[in-house]
């Protein structure tokens, strides 16, 4: 009898491991499938130093985990920024080429208040800036502070595309 217990809970445990499994992989699927390759861009935009174009894309698949509370989101991404450092050095006017590739993790955690018909979420969205540096023909200059303040003066934008995102998305499946 407690071999019959002790079997039935370890298979109800086994069940519940797949179906979280499943679940979890229907979802990174979802996300997969649904979010585009590139995940921002700008091109010509001014700072103190010249121009420059940065492009955010996707590198690879969500990972996927949740609690009580959250559904987390983790993404790979690459940033590639180009331009031209267009500057008067010592009475002399510099054009130099400009180039840098920077890899980190993106991550959105989306607390989903589920209340039909007002359902609703939230979302907090996080991106580390690692050390990062700008290859400009040899000038090497520091870019974590510019893709910090990026990252901060975008942030609040990003997080609400994809709350107005997954509200339409709970009204379309009803809830």
């Amino acid at each position: 009898m407690k071999v019959c217990i002790l079997l039935g809970l370890i298979v109800g445990c086994v069940q519940a491991v797949n179906a979280q499994s499943v679940t979890d992989q229907l979802i990174v699927a979802l996300v997969d499938k649904h979010l585009p390759q590139v995940l921002h861009q700008e091109k010509s935009t001014p700072w103190e130093m010249g121009t420059y174009d940065l492009t955010v894309n996707k590198t690879g698949g969500a990972v996927f985990s949740s609690s009580l509370n959250y559904l987390s989101l983790t993404v790979p991404i690459k940033i590639v920024m180009t331009g031209q450092v267009n500057k008067e050095f010592l009475g002399q006017k510099i054009l130099l080429n400009c180039s840098s590739e920077i890899v980190t993790e993106a991550t959105l955690n989306i607390k989903p208040m589920i209340d039909p018909p007002t359902s609703k979420a939230s979302v907090a969205v996080s991106v580390p800036v690692p050390d990062s540096n700008l290859n400009c023909d040899g000038l090497i200059l520091s870019i974590k502070p510019l893709l910090e303040q990026l990252v901060a003066s975008k942030k609040q934008q990003w997080e609400q595309k994809i709350e107005k995102d997954i509200l339409t998305m709970f009204k379309q499946v009803g809830i």
